[in-house]
């Protein structure tokens, strides 16, 4: 009675957080994979409030931050994950709706901290999957797409991800870019005779060198670092590295020339994808 009483007063708040987001965060303790009271309570009043329903998809990703080693997070991250998804699934959650439960490994941070970053330490419940958003139709009015549509890309033509942004002067991506990358991983997973070619540019004027200086690895490989940190996170879901390649083209290519505004540049640093073989 009194846990129902607790799930009732604090369900307004929830719920009304929840709309506002179609990511729920569910947070942990340091070095820890099981949900603790606080979570299992958020999950309950979300499940209470019609907000985590049955029959509608999901998308469940585990982080961690950076104590421990790579390893070591890589194992947590997707513990916490799979965690989550036995807690869904004893609320009523329904396995085939649940699309996907991963986990990424640690968060990047450019500064560390003694007790690292309790946001870090967290599972992303994706409500509706990884299926973007619908929007207006750019030129024809059609049914929605599932991320992106490998069937209508020929050999050798090449797919923006433009969901995927990296920190200035740095290969790691940032933590929004997480989504499309597991979208690349689900539909080459599901796409098994599909090869690729994994390209990262840069923006900007660099001079003296062909490619920008990378400040994490202390070298001038900016743009081949971008497309090998997509390469890596694929190769650890379990993409066979015989399907992959990957170059760094430096900003030889560039969407936007000249540059005139941040906005620009960031457009300029990016990666895509070459369709090598189907």
């Amino acid at each position: 009675m009194h846990r129902i009483l607790l799930i009732a007063l604090i369900s307004m708040s929830i719920k009304a957080g929840a709309k506002e987001s179609d990511t729920i965060k569910v947070y942990f303790d340091i070095a820890v994979y099981n949900l603790n009271s606080n979570a299992k309570q958020q999950l309950d009043s979300l499940a209470y409030n019609d907000v985590l329903i049955p029959k509608k998809k999901y998308g469940i990703i585990g982080y961690a931050d950076y104590l421990g080693t790579e390893s070591s997070n890589v194992t947590l991250s997707e513990n916490r994950a799979n965690a989550v998804k036995d807690y869904l699934l004893g609320l009523g959650i329904q396995e085939e709706y649940i699309e996907t439960v991963t986990g990424v490994g640690e968060v990047s941070r450019e500064q560390e901290q003694a007790n690292g970053y309790p946001e870090d330490r967290r599972v992303d419940i994706v409500i509706g999957g990884f299926k973007p958003k619908k929007n207006k139709p750019d030129v024809k009015p059609g049914p929605p797409k599932k991320g992106i549509d490998i069937a209508k890309v020929k050999k050798n033509e090449t797919i923006r991800l433009d969901k995927i942004f990296f920190v200035p002067g740095s290969h790691f991506v940032r933590d929004e870019s997480l989504e499309q990358l597991v979208q690349l991983y689900l539909i080459l997973k599901d796409n098994p005779t599909v090869k690729i070619s994994i390209e990262g540019h840069i923006c900007c004027h660099i001079a003296n060198t062909y490619d920008g200086y990378d400040f994490d690895s202390k070298d001038f490989r900016l743009s081949e670092n971008r497309a090998k940190q997509v390469y890596n996170f694929l190769i650890e879901k379990g993409i066979d590295r015989d399907r992959l390649s990957y170059k760094g083209l430096s900003n030889k290519q560039p969407l936007i020339s000249p540059e005139r505004t941040p906005m620009d540049e960031n457009m300029n640093r990016r990666v895509e994808i070459r369709i090598i073989d189907k």
